[in-house]
């Protein structure tokens, strides 16, 4: 499969046993510590892409699945968010990787943390920037979407029907005007996010990502999204696994109350509120030469488990 980028980039494709096709990259240092990338939504596994220049410099192997019916992997009917970490497993398996960081951006996140609830003794530790929370667990949680302008859990939570009509009609209008999306896109984003995204090559990759996963079809999307909007099938409370929490204090697409109530219920985490950040912070290198320096730390302390 063709990424079309100009990081090195190897593509794994594998089968599930209920015959469906995932497909991954990796990118980053070939033999460094393997760190998962859980993309955010809409996204893809080409986010992980941003990383490749920082994670080679640090030594971390960049990996990442596309998630069902988005770009190659198949579509799978009637998903939960504790199938994620089933693919997962497959996935590390058919690399030989017995341990690994897990790392979610955004939609992400909640990937990240089923991974820690399902596979403890395989993630190391996980780490979340800008993270939805779970909504069953935070008391008025889809009500501060509201103040994002994303309606999409208030709109699940009274019709799953309407919810689909709706990121159906999100997707049509940036399928056939893709220029008139991105642009509405970014009138979303902080000052912060703004400069962030100045790069040209940044703006690339975001633009890719964002447009291989709506160009994946309306259905894959909302399914993905449900999986996040209800009941979870664990607690926040019952993961063990250390957490590194970031999140931008000028976040105008997630409120960072979410950080907060996750370094409040999480068993393990550790918060870091990046005060003049947005959405868009973890593609910044500055940030990424320090997050892969906190994870070697975090990897190093007694408490991660070496």
């Amino acid at each position: 499969m063709s990424i079309g980028m100009d990081e090195p980039t190897r593509v794994h494709t594998l089968r599930t046993p209920d015959n469906r096709q995932l497909v991954g990259l990796e990118t980053g240092a070939e033999d460094g510590i393997p760190v998962v990338y859980a993309h955010g939504m809409p996204g893809s596994a080409l986010e992980a892409l941003f990383f490749h220049e920082q994670a080679r410099i640090a030594g971390f192997r960049i990996l990442a699945l596309d998630r069902p019916g988005i770009r190659g992997s198949s579509y799978q009917q009637d998903r939960t968010l504790l199938d994620y970490p089933r693919d997962l497993a497959l996935f590390l398996d058919h690399l030989g990787i017995d341990r690994c960081i897990h790392m979610g951006w955004s939609s992400g996140g909640s990937r990240t943390m089923a991974a820690a609830h399902e596979l403890p003794g395989r993630i190391r530790l996980a780490v979340l920037l800008s993270s939805y929370t779970h909504f069953r667990e935070m008391a008025g949680a889809r009500r501060l979407l509201l103040r994002t302008l994303w309606p999409g859990p208030v709109i699940a939570d009274i019709s799953q029907a309407l919810f689909r009509a709706t990121v159906a009609l999100i997707t049509a209008i940036a399928q056939r005007r893709p220029d008139f999306y991105m642009a509405r896109a970014r009138s979303l984003f902080s000052d912060a996010d703004h400069a962030i995204l100045g790069d040209p090559g940044q703006i690339r990759r975001f633009r890719a990502s964002q447009l291989a996963c709506l160009n994946s079809g309306a259905h894959a999307i909302a399914t993905d999204l449900l999986t996040e909007m209800g009941d979870w099938g664990f607690r926040l409370g019952a993961i063990r696994t250390p957490t590194l929490v970031h999140q931008g204090a000028e976040d105008q697409l997630l409120p960072p109350a979410y950080a907060r109530h996750l370094a409040a219920t999480l068993p393990d985490a550790e918060l870091t509120m990046l005060p003049h950040s947005g959405h868009f912070y973890p593609l910044s290198r500055p940030f990424q030469g320090d997050l892969f320096q906190r994870i070697e730390d975090a990897l190093n302390a007694p408490r991660a488990g070496r």
